[in-house]
């Protein structure tokens, strides 16, 4: 592929749709991806394995050639994307889970975005709404704050990966390249891929441009797998600790307080191994006694948080959030 941007920049974006046992919200993702206003794309739908009697494999056959179609043995969100990025044709790459929708200027604002970048390694990252099962709003999520277009520096990304929580992986647009630098989705994680690979890639000097464009619908419901297997995806996010934990330590200083903020987020998680992990591998220029007490603060209010958004969700969405 090549790597430098055309003097007309109307690249080739490959939307990717990884699906499991997807018939109930699959057309209506397939049909947002195809009616983009922006026309050179290619839409990419990874069948996972599902096992719903072909019910997804016949909604995504009724697209015939209007999609590239593909099934593969079940092995998680990471293979399936990572397949879909290995067939892509495109020089840049946009997720799409099955049970989410794009708004129609998804992937022209992005790509305007990329046309004034300064950097071909640059991620571009939109807005994102939270709709539920029958696609009411229930609430914008402005991930970076402001109403004009931002450049977000790599330290400064991942600082706010640790204090929001993970991106939305289907509100960026990614340069095939970054992939070629970084490396594909980790598939031993099946619930904490995505916060692995945004992490890899700010530690590889990657940045955001975030534009103000709500592209995304992102839809929350009882059936999702990430709300799914709790306990699972603590220990991926303690795995996770033995690589990032030393390459962290390795950035952390005065201004840029790394670990700091890495052992707050988890705190809040109630990720307790890695806050133990980090206390026990962290020396005095990694945490200082102030920040210890200030991550043992956090974990109290990890319990409360957990607790409180169990309420909410339940009484006023109803949605059951476990964990």
């Amino acid at each position: 592929m090549n790597c430098n941007q055309q003097k007309k920049f109307e690249p080739l974006v490959s939307i990717v749709i990884p699906v499991y046992n997807g018939s109930n919200y699959l057309r209506e993702a397939i049909d947002s991806a195809l009616d983009q206003t922006y026309s050179n794309t290619e839409v990419i739908v990874v069948n996972d394995g599902s096992n719903d009697d072909g019910a997804t494999e016949r909604i995504a056959l009724e697209y015939s050639d209007r999609i590239r179609y593909f099934f593969k043995p079940n092995g998680g969100v990471s293979s399936a994307l990572n397949y879909g990025i290995r067939v892509m044709k495109g020089e840049y790459f946009s997720w799409l889970s099955h049970d989410d929708v794009y708004n129609a200027q998804k992937i022209e604002k992005e790509v305007e975005a990329l046309s004034k970048t300064r950097s071909k390694y640059d991620l571009v990252l939109c807005r994102t709404e939270y709709i539920d099962k029958d696609s009411n709003s229930i609430k914008s999520k402005s991930k970076m704050h402001g109403q004009t277009t931002e450049y977000i520096t790599d330290v400064e990304a991942l600082l706010h990966l640790f204090k929001k929580g993970t991106y939305n992986g289907c509100a960026f647009l990614i340069s095939k390249c970054v992939f070629e630098k970084c490396g594909l989705f980790n598939e031993d994680y099946r619930f904490n891929q995505d916060g692995l690979m945004w992490a890899t890639m700010f530690l590889n000097k990657i940045s955001i441009i975030s534009i103000p464009y709500i592209g995304v619908k992102s839809r929350i419901h009882n059936g999702q797998l990430t709300r799914k297997g709790l306990s699972l995806f603590h220990e991926e996010c303690e795995r996770m600790s033995g690589t990032l934990l030393p390459r962290l330590s390795e950035c952390t200083n005065k201004e840029y307080r790394l670990v700091y903020a890495y052992a707050k987020y988890n705190a809040k998680h109630r990720n307790d191994a890695v806050v133990k992990k980090t206390f026990k591998e962290s020396n005095k220029e990694d945490l200082t006694i102030f920040e210890r007490i200030v991550v043992r603060l956090y974990i109290v209010y990890g319990v409360i948080r957990s607790l409180a958004k169990k309420i909410y969700y339940k009484l006023f969405r109803k949605i059951d959030v476990r964990g």
